[in-house]
């Protein structure tokens, strides 16, 4: 079944957890921690590959999770890293943000390699939380998630040239003559029920021929199959608009002006794409009528008729092969601006789209107000308790295993270097609507309140505030 549209869930991988263990080997009295660093989670990358022509695989996978990193071993051993999860998806297939339909990545180029989900890295065991005041630690890092992404992939076919035409126009015959596909062909409409995608070798050449089936008056409006297929016209260098000659000239131009009508409604861009006129069936018609027949068409529409070909009965079809040779340049202007590293996987999604919708715009981005993790949020909540949000207090408050007290000392050390603790007493101070400029816990017109950091929850009891004179 050809399948061109798809959602799903990525997951990546999740950390791993470190652990807690402590060195006891015969005459080290004081062995200290040993516990290992958890593995890093797998990543989940795209890949666009040839062998793949459809999103069929996908259609029933809703949610697709990479292998969590294993955790941290005794000996400050390591724990294991999950692979790298490789999905491969068709070249053309564009994925998009299923919520907001933001553009992700467009995989246009066989080879090319996206990092859809980055997996966790790795995260501490308690042999690396000695400090000169914390000798002893006795506490480490849970997991944490990587990368969650609700996704929507779409395949736009890629192809240099498309045949495009009414049912019955003789697509599937032309695509079969020049080159190695072998279509269903028959005599009545709609024998093509999914795009056919065929090569064709010519002259030391190579070019991808499309036939994109079910286009009828109305198509881009979804009568037919042309609103599930004209997408994959989007892309082609150059169109073939095939006619049937055995219809006769006035039919021909209803007929053209029919699908070119459906094309430039689904996409405006379609009225400026290079096009070749071609009569099929020619063989079916006497050759003073077709000259005739030609010769109307041209003056009636303003354009002129490339060909005159017969598929089936292979008349002139090496002319056709040339004059695509001829109209299709040997090098294709790559459209996508890669940032890659050097294993060839692009970092920047954002940059590359943003640099796609609008070259020549200029943008500015406050680059430290965007990527700083330690910049934070506090927000005072309804029942009184204050919410922190921040990158890096938010990662730390979620990996803090809360039975132990050293784990929640470690937030409260971690909040007092960043500023947090500070700007809590402010806030805190600065509600009280008192006299004096001392208040303590246990007082009964006072309640402390708590901080509440990735979803967990931090007393701020046993705390003395100052409120400073104004």
């Amino acid at each position: 079944m050809f399948i061109d549209e798809v959602k799903m869930t990525l997951k990546a991988g999740k950390w791993g957890d470190g652990i807690i263990s402590w060195r006891r080997e015969k005459y080290i009295p004081k062995g200290g921690p040993f516990g290992g660093d958890g593995g890093n989670g797998g990543h989940i990358v795209l890949v666009a590959t040839t062998h793949e022509t459809t999103l069929g695989k996908f259609r029933h996978q809703k949610i697709i999770t990479a292998e969590d990193g294993e955790k941290g071993g005794t000996q400050e051993c390591h724990g294991a890293t999950a692979p790298v999860l490789i999905l491969e998806v068709p070249v053309g297939t564009m994925v998009t943000d299923a919520e907001t339909g933001a553009m992700i990545c467009d995989l246009t180029t066989p080879g090319q390699r996206f990092q859809i989900c980055e997996g966790g890295k790795g995260w501490f065991g308690n042999a690396h939380f000695p400090s000169s005041t914390r000798q002893a630690p006795n506490f480490a890092e849970l997991w944490d998630a990587g990368d969650i992404r609700e996704v929507k992939m779409e395949l736009k076919l890629v192809a240099d040239v498309g045949l495009v035409g009414l049912p019955n126009a003789g697509k599937s015959t032309v695509i079969q003559s020049i080159t190695n596909v072998k279509p269903k062909i028959a005599a009545y409409a709609f024998t093509t029920l999914i795009p056919n995608l065929g090569v064709m070798e010519w002259r030391d050449r190579s070019l991808v021929i499309e036939d994109v089936p079910g286009l009828i008056e109305g198509a881009s409006e979804g009568k037919g199959l042309g609103f599930q297929f004209l997408k994959h016209i989007d892309r082609c260098r150059i169109i073939i608009h095939l006619l049937d000659a055995t219809q006769g000239e006035e039919a021909m131009i209803e007929n053209y002006w029919v699908i070119r009508k459906e094309l430039e409604n689904w996409n405006p861009e379609m009225a400026h794409k290079d096009e070749l006129i071609i009569f099929s069936k020619a063989e079916l018609v006497d050759s003073e009528q077709l000259e005739e027949m030609v010769r109307i068409f041209e003056k009636s529409t303003g354009k002129k008729v490339d060909l005159t070909i017969s598929a089936g009965a292979y008349i002139r079809i090496d002319e056709l092969k040339d004059l695509l040779i001829q109209r299709i340049p040997d090098t294709r202007e790559e459209e996508l601006i890669l940032v890659e590293d050097e294993d060839g996987i692009i970092q920047d999604p954002v940059a590359v789209a943003m640099t796609l919708s609008s070259p020549d715009i200029p943008r500015f981005y406050d680059l430290k107000r965007q990527n700083d993790p330690k910049r934070c949020v506090i927000r005072k909540r309804e029942d009184g308790d204050y919410e922190i949000t921040g990158i890096r207090i938010e990662e730390i408050a979620r990996m803090t295993d809360t039975r132990y007290t050293d784990g929640v000392n470690r937030v409260y050390d971690v909040m007092e270097r960043m500023g947090v603790m500070r700007k809590l007493k402010l806030l805190i101070a600065d509600g009280l609507t008192r006299e004096t400029r001392w208040f303590f816990e246990g007082e009964e017109d006072f309640k402390v309140p708590a901080v509440w950091v990735g979803g967990k929850k931090f007393s701020l009891e046993g705390l003395i505030f100052m409120k400073d004179e104004r």
